[in-house]
């Protein structure tokens, strides 16, 4: 059971990741961010 809900988590957060990464690419070229990732 537990492997099984890891595996469905780990497909999910994957899942939103790539469709967050997707949305927010055109947004992700602001000089901002880069500066905050490099904190």
């Amino acid at each position: 059971m537990t492997r099984t809900a890891a595996k469905l988590v780990s497909t999910f957060l994957t899942g939103i990741a790539r469709y967050f990464v997707q949305t927010a690419s055109p947004s992700a070229h602001r000089p901002e961010i880069p500066e905050e990732l490099k904190k």
